[in-house]
């Protein structure tokens, strides 16, 4: 066997046992984050909103802060927009494919509440890039940490639960082994997703494909894969609060954390027609999930088919702006 071909079998081999990882610690996490929320008498909607939605943007936090101190928001804004359209259009998309998707009316109201403020932010943003000024700076950077401060304190008092409803409690005994495996769950969710990610990317440019297709494909999905393999869990075990509250959590901790946090650092300037285009994807995917949610009360696979399909056209015309825009003279 060649050099070539011992690399790619390595690569194949990481690949796929980083995959069975993902999947069994992503079925870790769904298990103890149905204790914990019992154990705080919250619902399963809070509970994704606020801690397993900070753990699972981890990756997009750390990227942004970094790019951010290092004078290149534009990278963490990019980052953060294009994870966002991933959560919904993607992991949203894939569970009400493959097994569908019930929202409540309490989670309604939540939801509706987080995707109006993100999308409120997200136009604002939209609007300041377009007339040519900064995007983002300081005082929006502090303006957006509070924000999250605040939906963060309002979704655990709004989503208390009565005791004795019929969930069970738990022990602090249990509670703490829980939390305990949630964060192992979780940390080995982000490395194994690392992997997938780096394996996949290894093995795509041994069959010779362009990084610019790699970069639109497989790292834009990667970055969402922390939240996908643990929705898809959460969804297959019909906790289906669990994956709203990760997915639509997720954007907005990606928004008014991720994003405070870098405009806090330093003043993110975007000028990009790709970054535009995220913007108003993610303004729509918004739009597009609470049509769904408020009509049909959930999500079957027809909407399922209709998120995908427009996250590939998102994918087709973000591949085709950045290929101008690096051929423009």
């Amino acid at each position: 066997m060649d050099v070539p071909m011992m690399v790619a079998a390595q690569e194949i081999l990481t690949l796929v046992v980083s995959v069975i990882v993902l999947s069994r610690s992503s079925s870790l996490v769904v298990d103890n984050i149905v204790k914990l929320s019992r154990f705080f008498n919250v619902s399963q909607v809070a509970i994704g909103f606020v801690l397993l939605a900070v753990a699972t943007s981890l990756p997009e936090l750390s990227v942004s802060v970094v790019s951010s101190a290092l004078g290149e928001g534009a990278i963490a804004a990019g980052n953060v927009f294009g994870s966002n359209i991933a959560n919904i259009l993607l992991v949203l998309g894939i569970g009400a494919y493959l097994y569908g998707l019930r929202i409540s009316a309490g989670d309604l109201k939540d939801i509706g509440l987080v995707l109006l403020l993100t999308t409120i932010i997200s136009v604002y943003i939209v609007f300041n890039s377009s007339v040519g000024q900064k995007a983002l700076g300081f005082p929006e950077g502090i303006l957006l940490l509070g924000v999250f401060a605040a939906y963060v304190w309002y979704t655990l008092k709004r989503n208390k639960v009565e005791t004795g409803n019929g969930n069970g409690q738990v022990a602090k005994k249990e509670a703490l082994n829980a939390f305990l495996l949630f964060g192992v769950g979780v940390m080995a969710v982000l490395v194994s997703s690392g992997f997938v990610v780096s394996s996949a990317v290894s093995l795509a440019k041994s069959f010779g494909i362009s990084e610019s297709f790699i970069g639109a494909t497989i790292i834009a999905i990667g970055t969402s894969l922390p939240e996908l393999s643990i929705d898809l869990q959460a969804i297959r075990k019909k906790h289906y609060g669990v994956a709203l509250g990760d997915a639509i959590g997720s954007n907005m901790a990606n928004i008014t954390l991720v994003l405070g946090a870098a405009a806090a650092i330093n003043p993110i300037v975007v000028t990009l027609p790709v970054f535009i285009t995220a913007l108003l994807f993610a303004v729509i995917a918004n739009t597009l999930l609470l049509y769904v949610a408020a009509v049909d009360k959930g999500m079957k696979r027809g909407a399922g088919m209709l998120f995908l399909a427009v996250y590939a056209i998102y994918l087709v015309l973000a591949f085709t702006l950045q290929i101008n825009e690096l051929s423009a003279p």
